[in-house]
């Protein structure tokens, strides 16, 4: 979804961006006393190949009253580069699509709607099925992966274990699409750089008549054993109206939206999305599959303007992802990135408020967000 709006200014322009949004520190500290208090210190650096964070949780014994979160220790500065690279859109996908790894559809479609509106770039009925797949085969990916290592996170290795494994043959489907497990290269601006074949359709639906039944399994086993509810149930709550006041988005919004805000209903969320994602792929999927219109060309609304910003959102598997470009008459000068986890970091920090330390892992996998996709 693209908008638009043109400006007389750039002062106007640059305050359009800055009012998108992202994340800010927070700031207040809860002061504590007494011989039980002190501060648990975690990250930057961690195991693994995360990106670095770091969390300060204030302590009095077990309980969390206050998590702090630091973030930005690496600053990329991809949006200065996308500017940098105007004239040389390879590159330009390349580093929009790469701002957050597990996001690469979703990034480079958002940046592709940026272009084609901005160049006036029609796009054909066929090129909206083919990004439609990817999008919700990158949703499927991602859910399945974060479910799996929620259960691995109670201890419940039997649904980790298949999740595991499922989100590979997702991933795979991608790459039998694309030629890449996460879809790199595949969106461009003014159409897709591979096609959705009658044999690769037929192919990737009947793959997933398969797998989704091992997946159907594995999570049923997850939410219906009393020893992962009983952990998951009750804990890192984040009330609706607290949600609505912090801005919450995606997955984490509607789990306090339409469950009770914990970290149950955030899984459920994730497995209700899976299914909303089946429902909206297979049919395009189908061999009778049919355009029910030809979407319209885009028109040039920045090329004579002093001053226009585009905004193109697009529905990640995190929530909406927005990018954003400043033109001066048609030249790129700016260039914004807000990832939903922008929104969704104070979230988290209240979801551990008067939990034991030891629920901030499941909470932390529950929310799920991008170190990368905030520091940009």
């Amino acid at each position: 979804m693209i908008q638009v709006k043109n400006f007389a200014s750039a002062a106007e322009a640059d305050a359009c961006l800055a009012a998108l949004g992202g994340y800010a520190d927070p700031s207040g500290v809860n002061v504590l006393k007494g011989p039980a208090t002190h501060e648990v210190a975690v990250g930057p650096v961690h195991a693994g190949v995360i990106e670095p964070g770091h969390f300060r949780f204030q302590c009095m014994g077990e309980d969390v009253y206050n998590l702090q979160i630091y973030l930005g220790y690496q600053h990329r500065g991809v949006e200065e580069l996308i500017v940098q690279a105007d004239g040389s859109l390879p590159r330009q996908v390349a580093l929009a699509e790469t701002c957050a790894g597990d996001s690469s559809i979703a990034a480079a479609t958002a940046f592709a709607e940026i272009v084609e509106s901005r160049d006036g770039l029609a796009l054909a009925a066929e090129d909206v099925r083919v990004r439609t797949v990817l999008l919700e085969l990158e949703r499927i990916a991602n859910h399945v992966g974060d479910l799996g290592a929620l259960a691995g996170d109670v201890a419940f290795l039997p649904t980790a274990s298949f999740c595991g494994r499922i989100r590979g043959e997702y991933l795979n489907m991608t790459a039998e699409i694309c030629g890449n497990r996460f879809g790199r290269h595949a969106v461009v601006p003014g159409g897709e750089r591979v096609k959705l074949t009658p044999e690769k359709a037929a192919k990737i639906a009947s793959w997933i008549a398969t797998v989704k039944k091992d997946l159907d399994g594995a999570l049923r086993l997850m939410f219906e054993s009393p020893s992962v509810c009983d952990r998951l149930e009750g804990t890192g709550v984040v009330p609706k109206d607290v949600a609505a006041e912090l801005g919450l988005v995606g997955v984490a919004r509607r789990a306090s939206d339409e469950g009770r805000g914990d970290v149950l209903s955030r899984a459920l969320v994730r497995r209700t999305e899976i299914e909303e994602a089946h429902a909206k792929i297979l049919p395009l999927l189908d061999p009778a599959w049919k355009p029910v219109a030809t979407p319209a060309r885009p028109e040039r609304p920045g090329a004579d303007a002093p001053f226009c910003v585009l905004v193109a959102t697009t529905a990640a598997w995190r929530g909406p992802l927005v990018h954003a470009a400043l033109l001066a008459r048609g030249k790129l000068r700016r260039y914004r990135i807000v990832d939903p986890s922008a929104h969704n970091w104070p979230g988290l920090a209240y979801a551990l408020r008067g939990e034991q330390i030891s629920n901030f892992p499941i909470c932390n996998k529950s929310f799920n967000l991008s170190y990368c996709g905030t520091d940009r």
